[in-house]
């Protein structure tokens, strides 16, 4: 989960207007129905389901290892197997963002597995996991509704030192990312692997600098099939911008053919003290909606994957790393809509696009 929403804003950035992509085919008038997600930032109740039923069309939630795997070999799958089944019985598919290690294992949450021992863990994790949940998963059998997991999403953010300790490696998540499509690929040849969310942070390497380094690795590009960028911003234009300069360097890497999926995006309604992301009730609404005819505007020219809003319920209390996550929600912290999410139902719902 995002805990940081700091835009880098580089002086002289004009100057990289030059490198951003030109114009190409116009974008299809109707995405795929999984187009259109959220993330959640807390357990969510069968009320949040039922209202997300025929609107929402990809979840995307965090699967943490330490709770997954709480003692070495000891699987707890009971919250997840909630998550699914019930997602999957209104049509709503999840995406989930495997993170966070276990302390028997690394010693932190955000250390990634670096020891043959913990590479291992790690392998066996993620091959469990696909084996329940994937296309022949057992968690499937004699349900009625079946949505198999078929995009797998690989750590959260490691261009933050907030998630990737002690500093983020583009090299190191390299490997993390080879380790780990292998894994999933050997239990379902046909997954997707997404790579993790990049976010604009002060503490850490910008998205597209990091994505540049990425793809120094060699083979790198084998590991995921999917790229995926957080682009918060207050503004829209620096949300176009971040965009534009993933998009190019992936271009410049030969990589210009491969999806990308802005997995996180959003605004608050309100704040704590003043931040230029509290945009107001009305305000967030309009956010969302220019963000979203935005994307389904451009969205054959930058090949996007999908957008999925951060938050789908406002928080209880606030979070240190994160300006505006309290407040981020389509829904206030009792579950009463806002009108971010009259938008959200207007442009993703039945109906959609209206561009």
């Amino acid at each position: 989960m995002p805990r940081s929403r700091t835009v880098r804003c580089a002086a002289g950035i004009a100057l990289l207007l030059a490198l951003v992509l030109a114009p190409l085919a116009p974008a299809a008038k109707r995405p795929p129905r999984s187009f259109f997600g959220v993330v959640p930032q807390g357990p969510l109740v069968a009320a949040e389901y039922d209202l997300m039923g025929g609107v929402v069309g990809t979840l995307r939630v965090p699967v943490y290892w330490y709770e997954v795997e709480p003692r070495p070999g000891e699987y707890e799958l009971g919250p997840l197997d909630e998550v699914v089944g019930q997602a999957a019985e209104r049509g709503v598919r999840v995406l989930p963002f495997v993170y966070g290690s276990p302390r028997w294992a690394t010693g932190g949450e955000a250390r990634p597995p670096r020891s043959a021992d913990d590479r291992a863990a790690w392998r066996r994790l993620l091959r469990r996991l696909v084996r329940r949940y994937g296309p022949r998963g057992r968690f499937w059998e004699g349900r009625a509704q079946r949505l198999p997991i078929r995009r797998w999403q690989i750590w959260n953010e490691p261009n933050f030192v907030l998630f990737w300790r002690p500093r983020p490696e583009p090299r190191a998540y390299a490997r993390l990312l080879r380790l780990s499509a292998r894994a999933i690929r050997a239990e379902d040849a046909g997954a997707a692997i997404v790579a993790a969310g990049v976010a604009p942070v002060e503490a850490g390497i910008t998205p597209w600098a990091f994505l540049r380094r990425l793809y120094e690795v060699p083979r790198v590009r084998r590991a995921f099939d999917i790229v995926a960028l957080h682009p918060y911003a207050p503004h829209l234009r620096w949300v176009e911008l971040q965009i534009r300069f993933v998009r190019t360097a992936m271009a410049t890497a030969g990589d210009a053919g491969t999806p990308l999926l802005l997995s996180e995006l959003g605004v608050a309604s309100a704040g704590a003290f003043p931040n230029p992301f509290d945009k107001g009730r009305r305000g967030q609404a309009a956010f969302l909606r220019r963000a979203f005819r935005l994307a389904l505007r451009n969205r054959r020219r930058w090949r996007l994957a999908g957008l999925h809003w951060y938050t789908w319920r406002d928080a209880a209390a606030a979070d240190p790393h994160c300006v505006f996550c309290q407040y981020g929600g389509l829904l206030d912290a009792a579950g009463a809509a806002k009108p971010s999410w009259s938008a959200f139902r207007r442009i993703a719902g039945p109906a959609y696009p209206r561009v």
